[in-house]
């Protein structure tokens, strides 16, 4: 009992520690989280409406919902997972910016942050490839290091691709027995999916396809609509959202028609 205790301080102590991290790199990550949600589930649900077409919605209904949770958890988790971080000054809480670090690049090196992500165990890399400092906020990545930031999410993401796939066609699966116990007539439209193929698919996705927009969007073009709008909060702000509604929208429609060409997706 005391171990799961402490294992459960443990994560929440990280992804506490991982938030504020993020806050730090970019102070509108909890605005940008909450629209990032709401987005996800829009933009699948819109891409199912289009892919499927509203009078296929319902019959089809089997391949909706699951989708559209996975959906939202797997977009959420890869904004999170290569999201700018930048350690706090326990001073005045913003970034330790200061004379870069003589040892760039090192495990226990000058400037290094335990707080880094490790590539194979060796290489110390940003959590996003375009950030311009490492964790400490003085330190800045090299070529190899922003390269590696591509490789070190993507067993993470994958796992969590998996996990998240699991978890919304599990729920699915609820969903179907539960109507077949109160409409034991209908007649689905649909074939069952292989769950452990869909996940599988979905973990690479996420690695993949789901990896690389994000760390585009976050380390690219979200950073640029920050700067030059800064002082034209609303203008930012419906750039920002209107930006994450056209990745969210391109990662659901590029997700749907993978699903049918793999064959997860059939009906009957």
């Amino acid at each position: 009992r005391t171990a799961h205790g402490l294992s459960v301080r443990n994560w929440t102590n990280q992804i506490k520690k991982g938030y504020q991290q993020r806050v730090a790199a970019d102070p509108s990550f909890p605005t940008k989280s909450v629209t990032e949600v709401l987005v996800a589930a829009g933009t699948q649900l819109t891409a199912e409406w289009n892919r499927r077409g509203a009078d296929r919605l319902l019959p089809e209904l089997d391949f909706v919902v699951p989708a559209i949770l996975t959906a939202v958890f797997g977009k959420y988790y890869s904004m999170w997972r290569v999201a700018k971080t930048l350690e706090e000054s326990p001073v005045n809480g913003t970034g330790n910016h200061g004379t870069r670090g003589s040892d760039e690049g090192k495990p226990g090196g000058a400037g290094h942050s335990q707080g880094d992500p490790l590539l194979f165990g060796k290489l110390l890399v940003p959590t996003n490839a375009f950030q311009p400092f490492m964790l400490d906020g003085v330190t800045r990545p090299t070529l190899v290091q922003r390269m590696g930031s591509f490789l070190a999410p993507v067993f993470p993401l994958f796992r969590a691709g998996i996990v998240s796939s699991f978890v919304g066609y599990g729920i699915a699966d609820l969903i179907i027995r539960i109507r077949r116990l109160l409409l034991p007539s209908f007649v689905p439209a649909t074939q069952p999916i292989n769950v452990l193929y869909a996940s599988i698919y979905t973990g690479l996705f996420m690695a993949v396809i789901s990896n690389v927009r994000y760390q585009i969007l976050q380390g690219m073009i979200e950073p640029v609509v920050d700067q030059v709008f800064a002082k034209i909060p609303v203008v930012k702000n419906a750039l920002i959202l209107l930006i994450r509604w056209a990745n969210g929208f391109l990662g659901s429609v590029l997700a749907i028609t993978g699903m049918r060409a793999c064959g997860l997706q059939k009906l009957k």
